[in-house]
């Protein structure tokens, strides 16, 4: 399925893994071979090539409920980002879940966290998201015991926390829920969440949820009431994984002071089950369109040699040069990244760079400024039932001859380390910059 699956990683290393996963596999619980495999597609250093978290998440949530806690990793250090539980603050640094020492836990946490080329940060802020569902499915525990360290008295406390049932998880997690429209737009008059005075922020939490229509339209009329403003903009993409690389371009244009090829191509391989999928594609309304037109629309030909590309072929396209839009949005404009920012929202963060658009403010993000993987596919192991993630092309954001050196992520002009305790120097950074571009009253 893989188009290059050992270009950041050498065969010896995978084989050598899988070998001694093999060797210890029969003694794993269910759990530990969940993390096993996700350590071993690790080894790919790609983001996409993962355990499918989601449904051994579901199993275990519905089994034992869910707890609305959100960690943080700091060193070898658990701490509490964020709660919606009674008695257990934000910022507090925890010693142990259900018995299991904290750097055990952060080892867990890394374990099951995605990889795209060298990102620690990034393999952090996604692996905390998986951490309690698996330390209940593991002890096989309804309630999660948070031993945690009072900074106040200089003790240690302990609290049973019971895991909220499925039908009532949702209500349990709003008062911490990141939940929302897609595309945000908060404007001077209307005040935002980060604080920021005499300026625009646009928040794009993902490329590929809600409807592509409403998706465009909120770009549009936010884009045209922040040109009418005139301040400069702040686009937030932390947490977005990505997506449609669609969508993403369409965010570019709006704000792009340079001609490119974004993505620069598209590297695809084609198996039986990207068979299947391109040919309900092709053979849909689509098919006649594609027929007439593969000899002049690069979309059209790239459809049909993917249609008719044999299994186990590979196939490479290269889009078109994007001209400048005299509609794109012209101001100042920064960008804010985190480790989750991946896989669309990368390639956005790489231009945004190397075109110098504007600073880009936060953490280094989850994959390189050169190109990332994609189109991600499922497979179901055919033993464990464990379901796994599996890219099936490489996007190239810049035209580049060797992928070994695609393994540094984006880094950001102006670091902000956990930002999630750090929101009043991320917040003075920003501002420093919006003040910059304003004149003075």
């Amino acid at each position: 399925m893989h188009p290059e699956p050992f270009m950041r990683c050498e065969s010896s290393l995978w084989e050598s893994k899988l070998e001694a996963l093999s060797m210890e596999w029969e003694d794993m619980s269910h759990m530990e071979h969940a993390r096993a495999v996700n350590t071993l597609l690790q080894s790919l250093q790609d983001s996409h090539a993962a355990v499918s978290a989601w449904d051994w998440i579901w199993a275990v949530e519905k089994r034992h409920g869910s707890v609305p806690i959100r960690w943080a990793l700091e060193g070898d250090g658990l701490w509490v980002a964020s709660s919606a539980v009674d008695g257990l603050a934000a910022g507090v640094r925890v010693l142990a879940l259900n018995g299991i020492a904290a750097s055990d836990c952060v080892s867990i946490a890394r374990d099951l966290g995605n990889v795209e080329g060298r990102s620690p940060v990034g393999q952090d802020r996604t692996g905390v998201h998986n951490l309690t569902a698996w330390i209940m499915g593991q002890t096989a525990s309804d309630t999660l015991h948070v031993l945690w360290l009072d900074r106040e008295s200089g003790t240690t406390k302990n609290l049973a926390i019971p895991g909220v049932r499925l039908l009532k998880a949702a209500r349990a997690w709003k008062p911490i829920s990141q939940k929302g429209q897609t595309v945000q737009w908060a404007f001077p008059d209307e005040g935002n969440s980060l604080g920021l005075e005499r300026a625009s922020v646009l928040a794009v939490s993902s490329f590929s949820q809600g409807r592509f229509g409403k998706y465009q339209r909120r770009l549009w009329k936010g884009f045209r009431r922040a040109k009418e403003i005139g301040l400069p903009l702040v686009i937030d993409l932390r947490g977005n994984a990505g997506g449609q690389s669609a969508r993403m371009e369409m965010l570019w244009r709006h704000v792009a002071n340079a001609k490119r090829q974004l993505p620069f191509g598209l590297v695809a391989k084609q198996s039986l089950e990207t068979q299947r999928e391109i040919l309900k594609h092709y053979k849909r309304l689509r098919k006649r369109w594609v027929d007439k037109h593969k000899e002049t629309s690069l979309e059209a030909r790239y459809i049909y040699d993917m249609a008719h590309l044999p299994v186990g072929g590979r196939d490479t396209l290269e889009f078109p040069m994007q001209p400048l839009v005299d509609w794109r949005f012209k101001g100042p404009v920064c960008v804010l990244m985190d480790g989750e920012s991946a896989s669309a929202t990368v390639s956005f963060a790489g231009a945004f760079q190397q075109d110098g658009r504007g600073p880009i403010f936060g953490e280094p993000c989850l994959g390189a400024q050169q190109g990332t993987m994609g189109n991600p596919m499922f497979k179901v192991l055919p033993v464990s039932r464990i379901v796994v993630s599996m890219s099936t092309a490489v996007y190239m954001a810049q035209a580049n001859g060797d992928w070994t050196n695609t393994s540094s992520p984006v880094r950001p002009d102006v670091f902000i380390p956990q930002m999630w305790r750090n929101e009043d120097t991320l917040r003075a950074n920003l501002q420093t910059w919006i003040d910059s571009h304003n004149p003075a009253e």
